[in-house]
């Protein structure tokens, strides 16, 4: 992969599309050159995840799958997303009440989740409470709240046995084959924490996914 690829803003607009279309966990050769595209003509990040959302959003009111969807499939959405950004004065003025909806959404989320939590919980705990508290704010540090979502990401993968590992990179090498080993492993590490996520109900506290 790329020194771009592993940029934050590569990262984040994976991370999103990979989480809401489901398998395979990572990106093709075409969807990384979309992503250039985006970058190389400097969208916003927040516009590229609101086209995405928006793509996701309608395949689901129709009822429709997402398994073969491409970041191509995105274009129209985002490019969409920025002419409206552009109209809006680059989306200053109306930003601020959106994004409070968002925090105050996120928190509602991580506090049921630490209700939930077991009493002996020493790991999650303290990095929900920080993002609770960085959400209570009136601007939250985005990069500091994405920082967050990888240390809980970090905890669910150090707690996976080695044999629910192999497990789940078996499946993924049967599902695709000829993929190399390190795409293999990394796809196998998101779909884990992905149902980690949805098994213990761990919300992700970025502001990105609300």
């Amino acid at each position: 992969m790329s020194d771009q690829a592993q940029s934050g803003y590569y990262q984040t607009i994976a991370r999103e599309f990979l989480r809401r279309r489901g398998a395979p966990f990572f990106l093709s050769p075409r969807d990384l050159a979309v992503v250039h595209g985006w970058e190389k003509d400097r969208i916003p990040l927040q516009v590229v995840l609101e086209g995405i959302g928006r793509v996701f959003d309608g395949l689901r009111a129709h009822v429709r799958g997402t398994k073969g969807l491409s970041l191509a499939s995105c274009e129209a959405q985002v490019r969409k997303a920025l002419a409206q950004h552009t109209d809006r004065g680059a989306g200053r003025r109306r930003a601020a009440a959106p994004r409070a909806r968002k925090a105050a959404k996120a928190r509602e989320e991580i506090e049921a989740c630490l209700k939930s939590l077991p009493a002996d919980e020493r790991n999650l705990r303290p990095l929900l409470r920080d993002a609770a508290g960085l959400l209570a704010g009136e601007a939250p540090d985005d990069e500091a709240l994405e920082k967050i979502d990888e240390a809980v990401d970090g905890v669910l993968w150090s707690r996976a046995s080695r044999a629910e590992r192999e497990r789940i990179e078996r499946r993924t090498v049967r599902e695709f084959p000829g993929r190399g080993a390190g795409e293999i492993a990394a796809a196998a590490r998101t779909r884990l924490i992905k149902s980690a996520r949805e098994e213990h109900k761990i919300p992700y506290v970025s502001l990105c996914y609300y």
